[in-house]
């Protein structure tokens, strides 16, 4: 039963987080693309996806969360003697109902807070561990709204603008060059492989820590399906959080608002903040990998976009400006409350681990984690004998 809802919770993580994600990383793709074969933004996208994701698989050691799961300590249940419960599913149960009605959710905050809860629950803790986690991603997202706001905002005002102003104008007479489908489908692959690098997380949160190659075969086949299903449907409720900004449906404007937002996702996948604060010796705000909320960062990019076309082109009322902004923003507070309520309430319906279980588990996690790393140096040392022996020879 614990391997039942262990599937079940990621099967719903992947479909929600994905279709509520949608807006930011598909929404333009899918509104200016919307009169090609879906099938072809399929291909696209899923291949993107199976590269990005077995990539990090590799790169990590087996990790296809891209060590941001090891990095805010969130277990899995075997590794303290816990299991799946129906509790688990709560979480991402939530961010499906929010997604039917439309809502865009910080799914970092929802998922990964909830699920941090439970696990501290099950292993005798406070439900404080997941608020801290949420504390810490939400400071790490406010930033990234801020920054996503302003450079938004800016480069509309100083270098966008005027294009924008006349790719308006001359929509539906000035046919685009054929060169910018392929601007645009080069940036939104860019955008989509860093929105995979920052929420992955918050999927395979729900598979063991290492996956085997078989389990990583089959959960790239299970997203790539629900990605199908979700490109068929043209995004659903959530695209209208696109549709209704200024000209996204056009090519040009689809692209630059994908290259933009995809380059604030790497500034923080490299995580440049922290490390000027440390080169500085001052208190880092996150730590390294934190997971953050990359629909905050969307819809601050969106909302600084926004005021700046209203400023070039005079186009809105300030009353309808400010609705649409702080519209935005308020469903992302809601989805923000939600996760925290359900940090601090789920736990409640958990019984904790008794001691000597735990303590076995965490035995025999921790003897297997060190059979992998002398596994990992031998292999290491095996790989440099070689070259080690031929530099001798021609010594």
């Amino acid at each position: 039963m614990s391997e039942l809802f262990m599937i079940i919770g990621f099967a719903m993580a992947a479909y929600a987080i994905v279709a509520n994600d949608s807006i930011q990383t598909l929404g333009t793709f899918l509104s200016s693309n919307s009169k090609r074969p879906w099938w072809i933004l399929w291909a696209w996208i899923s291949g993107i996806m199976i590269l990005t994701v077995t990539w990090g698989w590799i790169r990590n050691g087996g990790d296809p969360a891209f060590g941001r799961l090891a990095a805010k300590e969130i277990p899995f249940p075997s590794d303290y003697g816990g299991v799946f419960t129906w509790v688990f599913i709560l979480p991402p149960l939530a961010l499906v109902i929010l997604t039917r009605w439309g809502i865009p959710v910080s799914t970092s905050l929802l998922v990964l807070t909830g699920f941090k809860g439970i696990v501290a629950a099950q292993e005798g803790g406070s439900y404080t561990e997941a608020v801290d986690l949420f504390k810490s991603m939400m400071e790490k997202s406010l930033v990234g709204y801020a920054i996503a706001f302003i450079l938004g905002l800016v480069i509309v005002v100083l270098v966008t603008g005027k294009l924008e102003k006349h790719f308006v104008a001359t929509y539906g007479e000035d046919k685009p060059h054929p060169f910018w489908t392929v601007f645009q489908w080069l940036s939104t692959g860019f955008l989509w492989s860093m929105w995979l690098v920052q929420d992955l997380a918050n999927i395979f949160v729900y598979l063991p820590r290492q996956l085997h190659v078989g389990g990583l075969v089959i959960s790239l086949l299970g997203m790539a399906l629900l990605q199908g299903y979700l490109i068929r449907q043209r995004g659903g409720k959530i695209q209208n959080i696109v549709t209704k900004k200024t000209n996204t449906i056009d090519v040009r404007s689809a692209t630059f608002i994908d290259l933009l937002y995809g380059l604030v996702l790497l500034f923080f996948k490299v995580d440049y903040i922290p490390k000027l604060f440390a080169a500085m010796d001052l208190a880092v705000p996150w730590p390294p990998k934190m997971p953050m909320s990359t629909t905050w960062v969307f819809l601050g990019l969106l909302a600084g976009r926004e005021i700046g076309l209203a400023l070039v082109m005079r186009h809105r009322s300030k009353k309808k400006l400010r609705n649409m902004v702080f519209g935005d923003a308020g469903k992302a507070v809601m989805g923000s409350v939600v996760a925290i309520c359900l940090a601090m309430i789920v736990p409640i319906l958990i019984t904790p681990v008794p001691e000597d279980v735990k303590l076995k588990a965490e035995a025999e996690h921790a003897a297997a984690s060190a059979e992998e790393s002398v596994d990992a140096a031998a292999t290491t040392l095996e790989e440099s004998a070689p070259s080690t022996e031929s530099e001798t020879a021609e010594q």
